[in-house]
This record gives structure tokens, C-alpha cells and sequence, in this order.
């Protein structure tokens, strides 16, 4: 070997043994920090006991029957635990399935997402390319795109398609697209954002038409399959709910929980899924390991940051998400799904890499604040320890009890006063007296216009009856009491009125 080939031998073999010494530093320093790291968080940053002592306090207060909470950590799921019991009284544990509503929409949008990577689907091409059968009763909708759909800014809305009202409910995604061809849009594609569960049936059937699979073959195949979510399934209607294995949820009955089958709706696409929290842990991971999970890349870096992003006017929701931000001015993502007998929340902190997912056995109601159980944890786990809270369901629930003994002690008053008012009334104008007896019926006015009332201050969400009495119980008894009561007594006031004005008639004539 000449000289000069010696000498870049050496320089080889000593630039190549510096480079895997340094490699090896760098390897070594990486695995320390990230043990230091994990150790860390585990002395001084994981606070079990007091996430336990503030679920099971919140649940006394708000009478649930029960939940179960993942948290995750990156790609690590480091609590998981079952409180309370199911409606057959079981221990309630990680593997207990739940329906988890409107969680599922953020797998309808990595369906979609996952066909866009695939070549195969365009967000900003209007979607009558793909599902020609679409169309409705104006022609702004033949503009709307997939993009679109995601974000709820299409132009459809409850007011224009109340999806939870219709009645029979569909039977298919096809069957929906059929029922819109009636519809008019609320307002032009894009520029409003408007929350509603079509949009999400629609995306459904274009991910079956696309990609020539059943919706929630789909779904097993290239989502609940890779992430090894085995006791996670899709339903198409909510009367599909198998309560042999899925315990049956509750509503709160003056703040009892009552189990009961969920009312029928149709869920394909929007509100479908049943999960437990164990899989629905994994699904958190792939939202902070860049959609990935273990070996399966279900989605690319990019692809999940874009459904991670808030899109449309209202900047604050991006492709099956909310993207909303903590007080201190920190970006969270998150979902919450509601049905009349359960409930359930997700929660991502991206620059903490924590997820927390919350399933429960209860539904909605108007004096239980579900999403202050995920703020909670989310609080102690950035030490901003949540305040604790005044009021209690019990609380409210014996306020309403009073106010309903109330309402009944004044209608047997009323009752009871029936020939005083009869004696004091032929002194008043006429006008006076129908005045008083328009303003008696007041209660009944509140009762027959509260889905109105609960759609003008809901967003515009339309509510069925069923439902409405699922959500808020004791406040529809009160108002059913108070309007009955009001009814009889007016009743029987005009009847009192005129015989009274026969008599002076009679009088008269005599």
C-alpha cells in the first residue's frame, strides 16, 4: 500500500471510529434524558391519589354511576383505571365498553384523511365527483366539498335537517343522502360553521363509495385492526346497541341514576362507535405519535397535524376536532360526544404530549358539567388545580323538588280561591281579566316552545321530546305541573266567568 493510500486509510478508520464513538455518546445522552425525563414525571409529575380522591369526589357530587379515564402520555398510557358500577352493578373496569357518541367523528375524519394520503379522495372537490347521488333542493349544493363537511361548514344545519327528529329515522347512509335531496341550505358552503351530524353520515358514504368498503369494515380494517382496538366497534343506529355485552347507560332522575335503553337515532359516521377506555387510549397515542402506533403508521405527520389545525370561520375546529385554547393561551385538542344515557370526553395537550380520555355510564344533563371531570384532571396534570365547586346535583335537584312542592301548594291555592277571584273579578275590566288569565298560561307557553327555546340557545341543535326529558327531568315535570295547573285553573275561571255572565243576563231579561 503506498503512503498516501496508508495515510487515508488511518484518516478512514479514525474519522469512522470518532463517528461511532460520538454516535454512541449521543445514544447514551438521548436514553438518560429520556429516563431522567420519565423518572421525573413519575416522582413529581404523575399525582394518582389526587386524580383518585377528585374523580370519585366528583362523581358523589354529581350522583354518577359510573366512568372509567385513560391518560396517556406520548406514546405511553400511564393511568387507567374503572370507577363506580354498571347498570347490572358490575365493577365498572378498562375494558368495559362504552358508547362514546360524537368521539367517533375523529375516526370518520382519518377515514377520509387516510384516502386523501391514498390518492383517492380530494378535500376541495366538490363531493358530487364521488357520490353523484347527492344533491339537494338548491343548487349552492352542489359546491359543497369533503373539506367542507369536516369542519361543519357545509350550509346544513338542524333547522334545515334535524337529523335527531326525523321520523322514521334512516336506514341507511344511502337513505340519508335520499332524504336531503329536499333540503335547502341554511347558508353558502364555507362560510359559516355550523355543529351537525349530517356532515358526518355524508363523509361516512363517501368513504364506503371510494373505497368500495362497508363503513365499519372500513373501520376494522385499517383503524381499529392496526391499533389492536379490540373490543371497539361501529354501529349504524343506536336500536343496534347490544346490551348483552354494552351495559345499558342512565339518565338522573332528581338526580337518581335510572338505567334505560338509549332512544333510537341514526349514529353511522357521527355518533356510532363503542370503545373502551383501554383502546381509546391507543387512539390518543396515534394523535401524539404522529399517527403512529407501535409498527403502524396509520396516518402521516403532516396529515395528522392538518386534521389537528383549526380550519373555516370559526377558527376553532379542525377535522373532527376542537381546537380551542386553555386559559394561560395554550393550544388543547379535544371532542366531546353526548347521547341521552352516556357521555364521554377527550382531551390532548400537545406541548405537554398528555392525552386523557373520560367514558360514562350517565348522559347529558343540564346540572351536570361533564367536561369539568376532564378539566380537572387535565389541571392537576399542569398543576392549575381545579376549583373546587359550590353547587352539587343533589343540591340542584332539591332546589327543584322544593320548587315543584311549591308550584303545587300555589295551584291548590289557587284551586281553593276559585270563588273569591269569581267575586273579585266583577270589579275588573274586562280586559283586565283576559290580560290575567293570557299571563296565567304562562308556564304552558314555556313548555310547548322549550325545543324551540333549547335550539335558539344550543347553537341550533334540534332536540327530540324523548330526549329533551332524558336531559332535564325534573325541570320538564315542574314545567308539565305548572302547566297543567295553569290550564285547569284558567278553565275553570272562563267557565266561572261565564255562567257568571249567563246569570246577569238572565237577570236582566227577568
Amino acid at each position: 500500500m503506498k503512503e498516501g493510500e496508508t495515510l487515508r486509510y488511518y484518516k478512514y478508520k479514525i474519522d469512522r471510529h470518532n463517528y461511532i464513538k460520538i454516535s454512541l455518546i449521543l445514544f447514551c445522552c438521548l436514553t438518560l434524558f429520556n429516563i431522567f425525563v420519565e423518572g421525573a414525571f413519575a416522582q413529581a409529575g404523575f399525582p394518582e391519589d389526587e386524580i383518585d380522591r377528585y374523580i370519585q369526589l366528583k362523581m358523589e357530587k354529581n350522583n354518577i354511576p359510573g366512568l372509567a379515564v385513560a391518560i396517556t402520555r406520548n406514546d405511553q398510557i400511564i393511568f387507567s383505571k374503572g370507577y363506580g358500577k354498571t347498570a347490572d352493578q358490575s365493577p365498572i373496569s378498562t375494558d368495559t365498553p362504552f358508547a362514546i357518541a360524537s368521539l367517533s367523528k375523529s375516526f370518520t375524519a382519518l377515514a377520509v384523511m387516510q384516502l386523501v394520503e391514498a390518492g383517492r379522495l380530494d378535500l376541495d372537490r366538490p363531493i358530487t365527483q364521488y357520490i353523484p347521488s347527492f344533491k339537494l333542493n338548491d343548487t349552492r349544493g352542489s359546491a359543497i366539498t369533503a373539506r367542507q363537511l369536516l369542519n361543519h361548514t357545509s350550509g346544513i344545519t338542524d333547522t334545515v335537517y334535524p337529523d335527531m327528529t326525523v321520523n322514521p329515522q334512516p336506514d341507511s347512509l344511502e337513505d340519508v343522502v335520499q332524504r336531503l335531496h329536499a333540503v335547502t341550505l341554511h347558508s353558502d358552503p364555507g362560510k359559516e360553521f355550523h355543529y351537525n351530524n349530517t356532515n358526518y353520515q355524508l363523509l361516512a358514504w363517501i368513504v364506503e363509495v371510494v373505497s368500495k368498503e362497508k363503513f365499519p369494515d372500513y373501520l376494522q380494517r385499517h383503524i381499529f385492526k392496526p391499533l389492536e382496538m379490540n373490543s371497539t366497534l361501529d354501529v349504524s343506529n343506536t336500536n343496534q346497541f347490544d346490551y348483552g355485552s354494552l351495559p345499558k347507560g342512565h339518565y338522573l332522575l332528581f338526580g337518581k341514576p335510572i338505567a334505560t335503553a338509549e332512544p333510537e337515532w341514526f349514529v353511522e359516521g357521527a355518533a356510532g362507535m363503542v370503545s373502551t377506555v383501554n383502546d381509546m387510549a391507543k387512539w390518543l397515542i396515534v394523535q401524539q405519535n404522529n399517527g403512529k402506533y407501535r409498527h403502524a403508521q396509520l396516518l402521516s405527520p403532516e396529515g395528522i397535524s392538518s386534521m389537528h389545525s383549526p380550519t373555516g370561520p370559526s377558527n376553532s375546529y379542525g377535522l373532527g376536532w376542537e381546537i380551542p385554547k386553555t386559559e394561560d393561551g395554550k393550544k388543547q385538542i379535544q371532542h366531546g360526544g353526548i347521547l341521552w344515557t352516556y357521555k364521554a370526553e377527550e382531551l390532548l395537550l400537545p406541548e405537554q404530549g398528555l392525552g386523557i380520555v373520560i367514558l360514562f355510564n350517565s348522559g347529558l344533563n343540564a346540572f351536570v358539567d361533564y367536561y369539568s371531570f376532564i378539566s380537572g384532571i387535565s389541571g392537576i396534570l399542569t398543576n392549575h388545580p381545579p376549583e373546587a365547586s359550590l353547587l352539587s346535583i343533589t343540591m340542584m335537584e332539591i332546589g327543584m323538588g322544593i320548587i315543584i312542592m311549591i308550584t303545587v301548594f300555589l295551584g291548590i291555592r289557587r284551586f281553593l280561591r276559585l270563588k273569591k277571584w269569581e267575586e273579585n273579578s266583577k270589579h275588573r275590566a274586562q280586559w283586565q281579566i283576559i290580560l290575567y288569565l293570557i299571563l296565567n298560561l304562562f308556564p304552558l307557553y314555556v313548555f310547548l316552545a322549550l325545543p324551540n327555546i333549547l335550539t335558539f340557545i344550543g347553537g341550533g341543535r334540534v332536540l327530540r321530546l324523548e330526549g329533551i326529558f332524558l336531559m332535564m327531568p325534573s325541570i320538564i315535570i315542574w314545567l308539565a305541573i305548572a302547566s297543567v295547573q295553569s290550564l285547569v285553573i284558567v278553565i275553570l275561571r272562563v267557565t266561572r266567568i261565564l255562567r257568571l255572565k249567563r246569570i246577569e243576563k238572565a237577570t236582566v231579561q227577568g
